[in-house]
């Protein structure tokens, strides 16, 4: 569903990653496919933030599900359990809510067996930094993080920093066009 950068709609909480503390106000969501912007700003962890889908209309077809083997295989080594953990839940989250939801970062951490911290040295903090690091999400303002629906297939120099056993495995994968 297309949406305009005016348009305003209440997002639902995610029952799985926290109960958004009841704070359910209208959040204009961005058009999908817009490209990665620098100099955004921090995200502020200590109240809900609202969870965007971010579709990159490139990776249609040669993309991997954020819930996908090949994530879960290969991203996994790159991005960090944490991160990828995170990443599948939001994939989750879009399935049920196409549009958006909220989260609690705290909530969120703790489902997640992160602990409860949201400072910027916490490991949910560090957990979203990786995942922006890498371009699988990106800070869209104070209170709301776009999460990509598809990751591309790792670079040359990501597959260069697996272990041996990792890359002939994803050599097999390639060339079996999994």
């Amino acid at each position: 569903m297309a949406m305009s950068s005016s348009s305003a709609v209440t997002l639902p909480t995610d029952p799985l990653l926290g109960p958004g503390r009841g704070d359910h106000a209208p959040h204009k969501l961005p058009p999908s496919g817009d490209q990665p912007q620098s100099g955004t700003p921090a995200l502020a962890l200590d109240a809900s933030i609202v969870i965007i889908r971010w579709d990159d209309h490139d990776l249609i077809g040669c993309g991997h599900d954020l819930r996908s083997d090949y994530v879960e295989r290969f991203w996994l080594g790159v991005l960090g359990p944490a991160t990828v953990l995170m990443l599948r839940r939001f994939a989750r989250g879009f399935a049920e809510r196409p549009d958006g939801f909220r989260v609690h970062p705290v909530d969120t951490a703790a489902a997640l067996g992160l602990g409860r911290g949201t400072g910027k040295s916490s490991i949910i903090a560090r957990t979203i930094d990786r995942a922006c690091q890498f371009g699988a999400a990106r800070i869209e303002g104070p209170d709301q993080l776009a999460v990509r629906s598809m990751l591309a297939s790792l670079t040359d120099r990501q597959l260069a920093r697996l272990p041996e056993p990792v890359r002939r495995a994803h050599d097999r994968w390639e060339s079996h066009g999994r």
